[in-house]
């Protein structure tokens, strides 16, 4: 191939989906001409609001139309990404639809196998459909797989059905394989949370795994290329308010940093201020609110609730809280000096230990 695996996964980091794969779609293709066959993916749907394919089927660039259409394989003609059963798109249903996800199950084949699970993981007998128990699907299914994707908040760590107070033992799909004595398949499960999920995050992912390439991921099991960012520390374009002490208030979100009305930035990883969404316009921050942190395990509970309560610690910044940026310093100027007396002392610090030291 002309591009290495470390090069793929860095420029999908770094740039929209419909550029990776319109510029690599001959490497892609590549891929499946050796193989002989096309990719079988297999899309579930357990305990969720159906949110993430929406957000799929809305993707704008590429559009859906494009991910299902535009690149074929080698041998066969069909679609690399047209699923062999997808809940949202796909015209079958009933009887037909089973048959579907167990001819995908059945299947034996040189072409990789990939299962999408969208929705969160329940005790027996709160989610069914195909006249089996959801769990039993996603068992047969992942045995099967050659890969496995978990497809926003509620499938990678439970979610909304998760939330405290729900009683049906809810979870993601990665606890759920451990649970039922799948831990070597857990440990290969790729986790894709916000909520919704975001369509480039899967597309590229999709992808990535079309041509062999495991995302790195981090210790949740999130690929490193989207979620490797914490959007307080490096991403926020309010950050500077943070700085300075100068916070917005209820009614008045459009100035200053918004974590005095609960953004959970600080303690959330993902690219959303640098991918942003809806054909990437915007993102949450960036329209008055505070980010709820949905790419976050523990979310929507722990730290991450109420969702409009700011964090219960404030970070700070050189040890200093940032409330008293606002009134201790005055603009870039200070940062500076800030910065040269933290040094200072540091250095002043360390020469003291060397004396002490030395006696």
């Amino acid at each position: 191939m002309s591009i290495s695996r470390r090069d793929f996964l860095k420029i999908a980091a770094a740039t929209s989906a419909a550029f990776v794969l319109s510029q690599y779609k001959a490497d892609i293709i590549k891929v499946f001409a050796q193989k002989g066959d096309y990719v079988h993916i297999c899309w579930l749907n357990g305990a969720a609001c159906t949110g993430c394919s929406v957000s799929l089927a809305q993707a704008a660039d590429p559009d859906l139309l494009e991910v299902l259409m535009s690149i074929t394989t080698y041998t066969s003609g069909l679609p690399i990404a047209l699923p062999d059963w997808m809940y949202v798109v796909h015209p079958a249903s009933g009887t037909l639809a089973v048959e579907y996800i167990n001819d995908w199950i059945a299947h034996e084949g040189p072409g990789p196998k990939i299962l999408v699970v969208e929705g969160a993981m329940q005790m027996p007998g709160f989610c069914e459909t195909g006249g089996r128990d959801f769990r039993d699907w996603v068992k047969d299914a992942a045995a099967a797989a050659d890969y496995i994707v978990a497809f926003g908040s509620c499938s990678s760590y439970g979610g909304i059905p998760h939330a405290k107070g729900n009683p049906t033992g809810a979870m993601g799909v990665q606890d759920f394989l451990k649970e039922v004595g799948m831990a070597d398949k857990a440990a290969g499960v790729v986790n894709l949370p916000r909520c919704p999920g975001h369509p480039d995050s899967l597309i590229l992912t999709l992808a990535s795994l079309l041509q062999g390439v495991v995302p790195e991921l981090d210790e949740y099991n999130r690929p490193k290329a989207f979620y490797g960012r914490n959007i307080h520390e490096e991403q926020c374009p309010f950050r500077a308010f943070y700085d300075r002490g100068i916070f917005a208030d209820y009614g008045d979100s459009e100035h200053g940093c918004r974590f005095k009305i609960g953004c959970k930035g600080p303690a959330t990883w993902a690219d959303c201020p640098t991918r942003k969404w809806n054909d990437h316009t915007s993102f949450c921050i960036e329209v008055g609110a505070p980010c709820i942190g949905c790419s976050e395990p523990a979310w929507p509970d722990g730290d991450f609730a109420p969702f409009f309560v700011e964090l219960p610690q404030v970070p700070t910044l050189l040890g200093y809280p940032a409330e008293t940026w606002g009134t201790a310093f005055a603009g870039a100027a200070a940062l500076g000096v800030a910065v040269h007396l933290a040094r200072r002392a540091t250095r002043k610090k360390s020469g003291e230990e060397k004396e002490e030291g030395g006696e």
